[in-house]
């Protein structure tokens, strides 16, 4: 798998193995890191799962960094290789603006971001918020959320690492506006009950998956009005398509 970096024509090379071993990969990682001067990184993720995935059990760095850095907006980001960032940098620029206006923030308000990954839309939205509190399950997207808060000076942004399903039980108190960008699967539906008791004013719902939103919508729909929804086409010249829905309380 490999990630670029736009802002600074960087490459992280991942490795994908069944099995470790580095007297295989190492002569391989040597050989990259001499003949493509742009590749920065190169690391081993092994894992002995039979299905088509990049995320490894374990991670073994090889060459150079363990992360590569990009920007989004004036905001720069470091991200490893088992960590999710949107892929298409430029076009995540309009679509983290699209989020910013529908949040429609003054400064007063707490957001609470679902599925928060490496931190992009809460540190994107972090100068607009009284407070930004991020959940998510990947413990490696989490640390690099809290090391890009450190890198662009936010301090008013918290990140909660765990199950999203038993960390929202745990919240003392409902946010103002919600953000959720979840994975193609979209919510589970204990989550979207949760969602539906803690009643945030605004909702702002992300998604790469239409068919997995509009199931998600209609659970809501009892207790939420969407009157816009932005599609946002981040993946060129494929059926695949962002979208960003904002939803109010009735």
């Amino acid at each position: 798998m490999l990630r670029h970096s736009v802002a600074y024509d960087q490459w992280m090379v991942n490795i994908i193995t069944a099995k470790e071993d580095r007297n295989v990969v190492q002569p391989l990682s040597d050989k990259l890191m001499e003949t493509y001067p742009q590749i920065v990184s190169v690391v081993n993720n092994v894992t002995s799962r039979k299905a088509g995935v990049a995320i490894g059990e374990r991670e073994i760095p090889l060459s150079g960094l363990t992360c590569i850095k990009d920007k989004i907006g004036d905001f720069e980001f470091e991200i490893s290789a088992n960590s999710f960032f949107q892929t298409n940098t430029r076009s995540a620029e309009r679509l983290y603006k699209t989020v910013k206006e529908y949040a429609g923030l003054t400064e007063q308000e707490t957001v609470l971001d679902l599925y928060s990954g490496t931190g992009a839309i809460a540190i994107y939205l972090s100068g607009s918020a009284k407070k930004v509190i991020g959940m998510e399950i990947a413990e490696s997207a989490v640390n690099d959320a809290r090391n890009n808060c450190r890198l662009n000076g936010v301090l008013n942004c918290n990140f909660i690492l765990g199950d999203i399903k038993e960390g929202l039980k745990k919240l003392a108190s409902s946010p103002d506006v919600m953000i959720i960008d979840p994975p193609r699967a979209g919510m589970h539906k204990g989550v979207v009950r949760r969602i539906i008791d803690m009643a945030p004013e605004r909702i702002v719902y992300v998604s790469c998956n239409p068919s997995t939103m509009a199931r998600d919508l209609d659970m809501l729909k009892d207790s939420y009005a969407v009157p816009e929804v932005q599609p946002v086409d981040m993946f060129p010249h494929t059926y695949h398509i962002e979208s960003v829905a904002r939803l109010e309380l009735k």
